[in-house]
């Protein structure tokens, strides 16, 4: 699969990636994504805010802590970047300035480091109930790809959205981005046993989202007007769940709920899928 400038080796890719990624194997892998962070530390209620909410599949906090970009590229950047396979950084910000922001502080600090960046592409929870439409999407890829430049991977992430998917995918291909990525988590609450225990808001990952995703690969796809390539993401835990994302339109996969329910998955089925042949991208 092209992104970018580079052609990755493998369909599997790791997203999310855990700071203190160790073992082997990973260095099979398509690609690395690292964890979403943004240019300032975001701080939260919750560390680690995941909890398993039903058989392989969780819940993300909301208000779960999120680190700097400046953490990222000075204490974990060179551990993800020892495997030898391209590594995103996955950057979200609340409007364009902050994308413009984020963007142009890793191609400065760790332009030489990375092959592009993740665009997270989400709504935020604010009692303005900020609209996310297709210009937004172009605007915050289009900041974005100015700053890095034309030949590092821009990568959008999408809402699990199925009826609007397509028009974001238009935006964000009209903005530069080399590849799609559908999707990032769906909105939840998760109510705890104890009815004294405060409500859990965040985003749903994991065996409950892949349906979800599938439609919104499959969407993106058969839509003559997308060119780029996908990533499907969303619930994927065995070679059978990566084929049936390539089955539906997706070029790449990523991983990030298996991998934290268990621990080397990825480089696993990196080994188990390193034989598959992505559909070619459109054109």
């Amino acid at each position: 699969m092209q992104l970018g400038t580079r052609i990755l080796q493998n369909p599997i890719c790791l997203a999310a990636a855990s700071w203190q990624l160790d073992g082997t194997g990973y260095e099979q892998l398509g690609a690395i994504f690292t964890r979403t962070v943004t240019m300032e530390p975001k701080p939260g209620l919750y560390e680690e805010g995941i909890w398993q909410v039903a058989d392989q599949t969780l819940l993300n906090a909301t208000n779960m802590r999120t680190e700097s970009a400046e953490i990222l590229v000075n204490e974990y950047l060179p551990n993800l970047c020892r495997y030898g396979v391209p590594v995103l950084v996955s950057i979200t910000a609340p409007g364009i300035p902050g994308f413009r922001k984020i963007a142009r502080f890793l191609k400065r600090e760790a332009g030489d480091q990375i092959a592009g960046v993740e665009v997270y592409i989400t709504t935020h929870d604010t009692s303005k109930g900020f609209e996310l439409n297709a210009k937004f999407v172009r605007e915050a890829t289009q900041a974005v790809r100015n700053e890095l430049g034309r030949d590092a991977a821009v990568v959008v992430k999408l809402p699990p959205w199925p009826e609007h998917i397509r028009s974001l995918a238009i935006g964000a291909q009209e903005g530069g981005a080399s590849a799609l990525a559908a999707t990032n988590t769906l909105k939840a609450l998760h109510l705890p046993d104890d009815a004294t225990d405060d409500l859990l808001v965040g985003g749903l990952s994991g065996e409950a989202l892949r349906p979800v995703a599938l439609r919104c690969v499959y969407e993106l796809a058969h839509d003559e007007r997308v060119t780029l390539p996908i990533f499907g993401t969303g619930g994927v835990f065995t070679a059978s769940h990566v084929t049936d994302y390539l089955r539906v339109g997706a070029n790449a996969v990523q991983i990030a709920s298996g991998e934290w329910l268990e621990p080397g998955l990825s480089a696993r089925l990196a080994s188990e899928c390193a034989h598959l042949k992505p559909n070619a991208v459109k054109s």
